[in-house]
């Protein structure tokens, strides 16, 4: 008998640790689910002005002598400060603004690696329209200017988000130009 009672008692711990592991495997299934990275996420209301509280800039230029392949690079970077500028979105139809000015420290490195600094006051008027193509991405288009813009935090009172653009050109002198350029903007709601 004692046979039975312990062949039984195995039987029922068997049970007991498949349900186990099958409740763990699920569990642990659904918070992947959960953690997934690429999921889109949901974001408040875009539409109002943001008074712009952190700006920055940093590019690249690459050349190269189209004649005799010479090549050589730029680059430069940027922190605006004293910011007294504010972006604004609209919605049906959706358009931008940027107003105001604010101060720029530009950093520039030439093709030799010398560093050069400029200040400047930038005063900006900027009116364009925007398409919202997913939750973190539009696309600017100012006057035919396009650039890729990515939502890095959205909610009811903060906006941070970045943009791109690239362009390739021959100027006057056959020298093959290609710009690069990101911004970054960190904006507090006004309304």
């Amino acid at each position: 008998m004692n046979y039975i009672v312990l062949l039984r008692e195995k039987e029922t711990m068997k049970i007991l640790k498949t349900t186990t592991l099958i409740f763990l495997l699920l569990a642990s299934l659904g918070c992947a689910k959960d953690d997934d990275s690429t999921s889109e996420r949901i974001f408040a209301e875009l539409a109002g002005t943001w008074e712009v509280t952190s700006y920055s800039y940093q590019g690249t230029a690459e050349y190269r002598a189209v004649d005799n392949n010479g090549a050589w690079n730029t680059s430069y970077f940027g922190e605006g400060w004293l910011l007294n500028f504010n972006i604004s979105f609209d919605e049906s139809p959706n358009n931008f603004s940027v107003v105001g000015d604010h101060n720029v420290d530009h950093y520039y490195t030439d093709e030799n690696g010398q560093e050069f600094f400029y200040y400047a006051n930038l005063i900006r008027n900027e009116n364009g329209t925007y398409t919202r193509n997913s939750n973190t991405n539009l696309t600017f288009n100012e006057d035919g200017d396009y650039k890729n813009v990515t939502i890095h935090e959205l909610n009811d009172t903060n906006l941070k988000f970045s943009s791109s653009e690239s362009s390739s050109e021959t100027n006057a002198d056959n020298v093959l130009v290609s710009r690069t350029r990101k911004e970054t903007y960190i904006l507090n709601r006004i309304n």
